[in-house]
């Protein structure tokens, strides 16, 4: 249970993943609060239809298969995908689609092998059957989906559970019979590609997304690595942010954490407290980015906050939060907290400079002159930061608001 809320905690922030509002825990129960989601479950939706037409299929099944693809990318495996785990959010016709039940998830590093059996019965594929295996789990998994949107039937059918796995370990599924006739070469392709018994030889979420049947014969768009967009995000920030944001770090939860810990294990290869570019580099290329290193080097420069050359713990946690941990109201204040060390509801320029002081000499350095740090938060022109001034330089707070509010200043607007 509390892995799962670590998951949910860790995949936050993105609109086709359940939002985790919160977890809290009783003399006797544990309590998990989300976001309601009220258009029913996908598989309710398919079986209302008989079966979706290509279009409807190639949309929605490319949402889930970006959707995992994401899950991937920040080092978590689902292993229980089936249609009754995407839940529509609304009953509109073209409702979002959520993936929920993150029960049986797990966090991984590349290359790991599981072996434990989980999952549903239709859906599993046969390397977890088999007790050795690892994320292209998934993609099986999403093939099944695929299938069954298509066709209404999945393609390993047995009246016993037993029976299931029979068909699921010979592997043998059936494209010919009535519906598949009237359904296009390019969709029997993609699923023979997904379906594959050794998974090293099956399509990767990446591959799968850049298939014509999904890209309509257009080359598809390559997206920046989740945790790419992350590490851009923060260089992109203002000083002011980034130093709530290490100090945000300081305040989290384990559970807030666990997600990013793990992360940090999988880049840190040589277990030296530290990633360096080299690992970086690395660990990215495992999860398919190819960010040139140019890129990563001028995005080092700025994420690596005390001037080592490398990514420390907080310095890689800070730069990689998901903005639904940014913005969490519950997080917002214990890092105000973290500054308002008197607790008067206001953060002075001493306060402030007691919190660079816990930061390492070169940290120390970098953040510069604390009056301009304060200047630019401060909106009422007191000296000092309140609460509300506090969130609104961290929901904000790029380098594009900074020069406007300067901009502003100087002009006398603000």
């Amino acid at each position: 249970m509390r892995r799962e809320i670590s998951i949910l905690y860790h995949l936050g922030g993105h609109e086709n993943i359940v939002k985790c509002v919160g977890a809290f825990e009783g003399q006797r129960h544990v309590y998990i609060v989300m976001e309601l989601l009220c258009g029913g479950e996908l598989f309710d939706r398919i079986v209302e239809r008989g079966k979706y037409s290509e279009k409807d299929a190639a949309d929605c099944f490319k949402t889930i298969v970006q959707t995992i693809q994401h899950c991937h990318e920040l080092g978590v495996v689902h292993r229980d995908l089936k249609p009754e785990n995407f839940v529509l959010k609304t009953k509109e016709y073209d409702s979002k689609i959520c993936a929920i039940d993150f029960g049986l998830s797990a966090f991984f590093r590349e290359d790991q092998v599981f072996h434990e059996i989980v999952g549903s019965a239709y859906y599993v594929a046969p390397e977890v059957l088999r007790r050795s295996y690892g994320k292209e789990s998934d993609v099986w998994s999403c093939g099944v989906i695929l299938y069954i949107l298509l066709s209404g039937v999945p393609p390993f059918w047995a009246t016993t559970e037993n029976g299931i796995f029979d068909a699921v370990l010979k592997g043998e599924y059936d494209l010919t019979a009535d519906p598949w006739g009237s359904i296009s070469e390019g969709a029997k392709d993609l699923i023979s590609k997904m379906l594959v018994q050794d998974p090293k030889k099956r399509f990767t979420p990446d591959q799968v997304l850049s298939h014509d049947w999904l890209t309509g014969g257009a080359p598809a768009k390559k997206l920046d690595n989740a945790i790419v967009k992350r590490l851009k995000s923060f260089a992109a920030i203002t000083k002011f942010k980034k130093l709530g944001l290490i100090a945000m770090a300081k305040t989290l939860s384990p559970d807030e954490l666990e997600g990013l810990r793990e992360m940090f294990k999988g880049f840190d290869t040589d277990n030296s407290g530290t990633i360096s570019i080299a690992e970086l580099q690395a660990g990215l290329r495992k999860k398919g980015s190819t960010a040139a290193t140019e890129e990563l080097q001028n995005l080092m420069n700025e994420i690596d906050i005390d001037g080592n050359g490398e990514l420390d713990y907080e310095e890689f946690v800070a730069a990689t939060l998901s903005m639904a941990s940014q913005h969490s109201g519950d997080a917002m204040e214990k890092t105000f907290a973290y500054f308002d060390v008197d607790g008067d509801g206001s953060i002075t320029i001493e306060e402030f400079k007691m919190a660079l002081d816990k930061m390492p000499p070169g940290a120390r350095a970098n953040f510069g002159d604390v009056n301009e740090l304060i200047e630019m938060a401060d909106q009422d022109g007191d000296g000092l930061i309140d609460y509300e001034e506090f969130v609104a330089m961290m929901t904000s707070g790029t380098k594009a608001d900074k020069n406007q509010r300067k901009n502003a200043k100087m002009a006398g607007y603000a």
